[in-house]
């Protein structure tokens, strides 16, 4: 049976261009690094020690600004395309954070 369901994989996903391999090893990998956002309140409470109201506050924020952001980012791929706005967003955040 276990042979069976890896053939059943392994069929199905063999004619995948070497893109969509690497768009999925990315959104793997970016998917994984989201798993820190449900301990940030945590975090939060116990070793920054912000009160439970203050670190809601901030969870709300980090939600509105992930709304945002998305809202945004759309309407720009739409009027820039999306391969200048990668671009310009990895230059940018590079030279925000020297």
């Amino acid at each position: 049976m276990l042979s069976y369901t890896f053939n059943l994989y392994r069929n199905a996903y063999t004619g995948l261009s070497k893109n969509s391999w690497y768009l999925g090893v990315v959104m793997l990998i970016n998917r994984s690094g989201t798993m820190v956002v449900p301990f940030l309140s945590i975090y939060c409470i116990q070793q920054l020690h912000f009160s439970i109201v203050q670190a809601g506050i901030i969870m709300a924020l980090f939600g509105a600004g992930a709304l945002a952001g998305a809202f945004l980012g759309g309407k720009l791929v739409d009027k820039i395309g999306f391969y200048d706005l990668q671009v310009g967003a990895l230059l940018s955040g590079g030279l925000f954070l020297c």
